[in-house]
């Protein structure tokens, strides 16, 4: 019924004028961008530009308390297009594109769910969410990749996915409204960055970039600092601290630090030079206005902090994933929500409330439009959130992150104050001051696992 009654809408377009036809959606996702080096808010103290994410928040509205439901790849992004935690669509870690692609066709997606109301779909660039975002896709651009990270994939094949991108709303003729994926690689190119090797090279030999300290940086800058809690030692149960990718990095010294985080600020700079072509793309041809504009990530990087690199981890630098919507018929420019806590699996129902479809029953994440209306208002639903990763799981509440896992047979709790201590320093989960707040939230924690089925188990 849903479907059929947008699609009737769609149909009578041309009787009732363009301006009633439903808003077009354009979603746009980049890999592994962390807030704490580039938020959308302009305000940088690390030399980045980022102009095009910066307009699009100036433009719209942008979340600062938002979280990926599970801060890896693949699980994240499979969670982005079902609304589904990822012990409910059967993604729990990094997958190939074809491992349940028939099983994605059988879900309800976000690409389906715009289909079955009368919207075209297209998706461009890195799939990796196990077949559920290329579900119901019917174009595709010129070339198709899920894995990326490999030599300079992101830097090899994101001008490519952009241009297919930019080609397909040029070439719009405004019959039926769109619902448009654009998926870049980059910054994932820093995973290469250090150890990983293709047939003896890796992405630092691909770009010779800030190899010496007499070297010049970006616009002749000074390099970028190293992060405020770089030398605060990463807490147990926090990392899986076996992984050979923290190996790799354990007793690298400043200048190679800074020379990943050069390296890394310069991909996320050249990512928003993509999505500024695609943006200027919207506004060029008149359909900025009833275009619905969301940019998101899967997860975060640690970049440096706690000496670390990478995802997985619940420390702020990798869980937070920026989140800014533009759509000027309903959202506020300049609009800022610092209070309500919005995960991965919320995206898909919010954009298909904010388009006005009907949020299909079962899903795990919530719409959180009202958050979009009304950011300021002191009171929300969405004050308690809960991420997991493959040995731990993790609540946020108030101004308080939660951890518990199971790191080698070992169960850990981590309680951060994140509001008196945002480089997250010290543990307080043996400080008997916070007695209270941590048993507040290890009963969120048991009643979500109760609920959810997802028990934490032993992991070697």
């Amino acid at each position: 019924m849903v479907a059929l009654c947008c699609l009737l809408v769609v149909a009578s377009c041309s009787d009732k004028g363009a301006s009633e036809q439903p808003p077009n959606v354009i979603l746009i996702i980049s890999d592994q961008w962390s807030t704490k080096v580039a938020d959308g808010s302009g305000n940088y103290d690390n030399g980045i530009q980022t102009p095009a994410i910066d307009h699009l928040a100036a433009s719209g509205i942008r979340f600062t308390q938002s979280y990926s439901t599970y801060p890896l790849c693949t699980p994240a992004r499979a969670s982005l297009f079902t609304g589904l935690y990822s012990h409910n669509n059967d993604v729990g870690f990094n997958l190939a594109r074809d491992s349940i692609l028939d099983q994605a066709e059988a879900f309800t997606t976000l690409g389906k769910s715009f289909k079955e109301a009368g919207y075209n779909v297209a998706y461009f660039g890195k799939e990796h969410a196990g077949g559920y975002g290329y579900a119901s896709a019917s174009e595709f651009g010129s070339m198709t990749h899920s894995d990326g990270g490999m030599l300079a994939e992101g830097s090899a094949y994101d001008p490519i996915f952009t241009d297919d991108a930019v080609d397909y709303v040029s070439n719009q003729k405004g019959d039926k409204p769109f619902f448009m994926t654009l998926s870049l690689i980059n910054p994932h190119d820093i995973c290469r960055v250090l150890g990983g090797k293709v047939q003896g090279a890796t992405f630092a030999d691909a770009i010779h970039f800030a190899r010496t300290d007499d070297e010049p940086y970006l616009r002749f800058q000074p390099r970028p600092d190293l992060p405020e809690n770089h030398n605060i030692t990463y807490e147990k149960g926090m990392i899986l601290h076996e992984d050979f990718m923290y190996k790799e990095v354990f007793g690298l010294n400043e200048d190679e630090w800074k020379r990943f985080i050069a390296t890394y600020q310069l991909l996320i700079e050249n990512t928003d030079r993509l999505i500024g072509q695609l943006l200027a793309t919207v506004e060029a041809q008149g359909i900025d206005d009833n275009t619905i504009i969301l940019f998101t990530t899967d997860h975060g990087e640690m970049a440096g902090s706690h000496k670390l690199i990478a995802k997985t981890t619940f420390y702020e630098e990798s869980a937070k994933t920026p989140v800014i919507i533009k759509y000027p018929k309903l959202i506020q420019p300049k609009s800022i929500n610092e209070r309500a806590l919005v995960g991965t699996i919320d995206v898909m129902p919010t954009l298909l409330d904010l388009a006005g479809i009907a949020v299909p029953e079962g899903l795990d994440g919530r719409s959180f439009k009202s958050e979009i209306i009304s950011p300021e208002t002191t009171e929300t639903n969405f004050d308690v959130l809960f991420s997991q990763n493959q040995f731990g799981r993790m609540v946020r509440f108030g101004q308080f992150k939660y951890v518990r896992s199971i790191v080698y047979g070992v169960t850990y709790e981590v309680l951060y104050d994140l509001k008196n201590d945002p480089l997250e320093s010290e543990n307080l989960s043996n400080n008997k001051a916070f007695n209270d707040t941590l048993n507040k939230g290890r009963k969120h924690l048991d009643d979500w696992l109760a609920v959810a089925d997802t028990p934490l188990v032993t992991r070697n």
